[in-house]
């Protein structure tokens, strides 16, 4: 007779012996395990809990929200374009107008001119100062109603470095008369309206950084025009109560603008406006007696405007002046000078 335990098909055959169910259970448990550690190595979720489960309790931190691309939108920049577009344009009117044959026996500037070559002269000059103060407000006006105001300015300097470049350009064009002046001229009229106007808005919005690079750009387009406005003064040899007159003006107004950069009150900007342009009209005179022509004259005056503009800014800038400053302004100066002298 056979028992029940000796037929493992039985139903109490299998329930009488636990070791298959017991074996199968156990490896179950095993491959769980292991399928749970795997999850939380690659999901982050810990053994024991479905990572459905634990997905819904994290939330990803992107942290602060980026800035992202800031553009370069200055509220004046098209209309200061514009602007210097239409300078531009007269003054290539002008370059056509001083053509001709030369009247002998006069200045260079009035042999090839009229009235009405001066008379446009004139509309240009102003209308290019007053043309890049007007972008100058429309761009104050906008940055303020974007929130973002820009700092209040103790004088209104805006027109100076586009009026003197467009003079500059007009002086040239007088003196030399020729179809070479009908591409400098307006290059010079357009670039130094558009440079003067973009170099303001570059110190009014540059950030700490770059601070130094927008005071470069600023410094540059007023030396490019002092050179050229200084030197077309000298090139005509006027007699000396009208050149320096003429240089100690022009000389003034550039240091106004240089000193844009200074942190100096109203007062002592003119001042120092003054005191510049004294010791320019006084270096004049006495280059007036000197045996020299043409460009190099102008260039020993352009020297005389960047010592004396570039220590007035490092005083405004600074309560003492530092050596680095001497050197810059001092040294490069007395070399400069050193080298005129030379080749002149």
């Amino acid at each position: 007779m056979t028992s029940p335990l000796d037929k493992p098909n039985s139903a109490a055959g299998m329930a009488a012996d636990p070791r298959p169910t017991t074996v199968t259970t156990a490896r179950a448990e095993r491959a769980t395990v292991r399928a749970s550690g795997l999850a939380a190595a690659v999901g982050n979720t810990p053994p024991g809990e479905e990572k459905g489960e634990r997905s819904a309790n994290i939330r990803f931190d992107p942290g602060p929200p980026s800035p992202g691309l800031q553009p370069f939108d200055q509220a004046g920049s098209g209309l200061g374009l514009a602007a210097s577009a239409v300078v531009a344009a007269l003054v290539f009117l002008l370059a056509i107008f001083s053509g001709g044959d030369p009247r002998p026996d006069q200045l260079p500037l009035t042999q090839t001119t009229g009235p009405l070559f001066w008379l446009l002269a004139t509309v240009a000059v102003v209308g290019a100062g007053a043309a890049a103060q007007f972008a100058e407000r429309a761009a104050t006006r906008a940055e303020s109603a974007m929130a973002r105001p820009r700092p209040e300015r103790a004088l209104t300097t805006a027109w100076i470095v586009p009026s003197l470049a467009t003079m500059a350009a007009v002086l040239l064009i007088a003196t030399y008369h020729n179809p070479w002046m009908m591409v400098a001229g307006p290059v010079i009229a357009f670039f130094g309206s558009a440079g003067a106007l973009l170099a303001r808005d570059l110190l009014d919005d540059a950030s700490d950084p770059g601070q130094r690079t927008a005071a470069a750009i600023h410094s540059l387009v007023i030396l490019i025009v002092a050179f050229l406005l200084l030197s077309a003064v000298y090139l005509n040899k006027l007699p000396t109560p009208i050149s320096s007159p003429l240089v100690a003006l022009f000389a003034g107004l550039l240091t106004v603008e240089t000193l844009e950069r200074g942190t100096a009150s109203r007062e002592t900007r003119l001042l120092y406006a003054g005191l510049a342009g004294l010791a320019l009209g006084e270096a004049n005179a006495a280059l007036n007696w000197w045996q020299t022509y043409g460009w190099p004259g102008g260039a020993v005056l352009f020297v005389c405007f960047y010592l004396a503009s570039g220590v007035l800014l490092a005083r405004t800038q600074r309560s003492t002046i530092r050596g680095r400053d001497l050197i810059e302004f001092g040294a490069v100066s007395l070399v400069a000078f050193l080298i005129l002298a030379v080749v002149a």
